[in-house]
């Protein structure tokens, strides 16, 4: 497929599930020290709110690595069960979204390792298409998907959380665990496999 500008204009034109921002929440960081606090004490509403709140980001992100309906559902329902379970062992130090997506990323990561081979182009095609219009970018989505999906897990996570989720370099090496000049390289290699990928489509 023909050079489409740069990939970070490809990914944000065509990011497969449109996505909120990480930080745009009206929620401040008192706000969430509050709520941490009552999830802590084992309050299941305020557990509630921290759901609602975070769980379409969290399948979003696990779509988007995984490229599967059901897969991305599992691995929502993961992260909030191990979530629930851990919630005391975090110590509020990140903000609960970067928790939450590292929580997702180990999940995508894991699920991948189960599955013993990526669903095939001309299934993807199949699914895609029915929720697909116009033409012209179906065929962009699809193809995203499918670059993405040529990715190591450890690239794409990378190239997701910066590109479509638009978190700085601080807040993924936060979620990956990396020194934020590993994020900062891997970034960089993401980038430039996805367009290699891209332009030979």
């Amino acid at each position: 497929m023909e050079a489409i500008w740069d990939v970070r204009t490809c990914l944000r034109l065509y990011p497969i599930i449109t996505v909120q921002k990480a930080g745009a929440s009206s929620r401040t960081p008192n706000d969430e020290k509050v709520l941490l606090a009552r999830c802590r004490a084992g309050e299941l509403a305020a557990f509630d709110v921290l759901l609602n709140q975070y769980r379409e980001r969290v399948l979003n992100l696990a779509f988007q690595l995984l490229d599967d309906n059901a897969a991305a559902e599992d691995v929502t329902q993961e992260v909030f069960v191990n979530a629930f379970a851990g919630i005391s062992q975090f110590r509020g130090d990140a903000a609960i979204f970067t928790w939450l997506y590292r929580l997702t990323i180990n999940a995508c990561h894991a699920s991948q390792r189960r599955r013993k081979q990526w669903i095939s182009y001309e299934e993807k095609e199949h699914i895609h298409a029915a929720h697909s219009s116009p033409e012209t970018d179906a065929i962009h989505h699809l193809s995203v998907q499918r670059a993405l999906s040529e990715l190591s897990p450890t690239l794409r996570s990378v190239l997701v959380l910066r590109e479509m989720h638009e978190l700085s370099y601080e807040e993924i090496a936060q979620i990956l665990h990396l020194p934020v000049g590993t994020v900062r390289s891997r970034l960089h290699e993401g980038r430039r496999r996805f367009r290699e990928i891209w332009e030979a489509l």
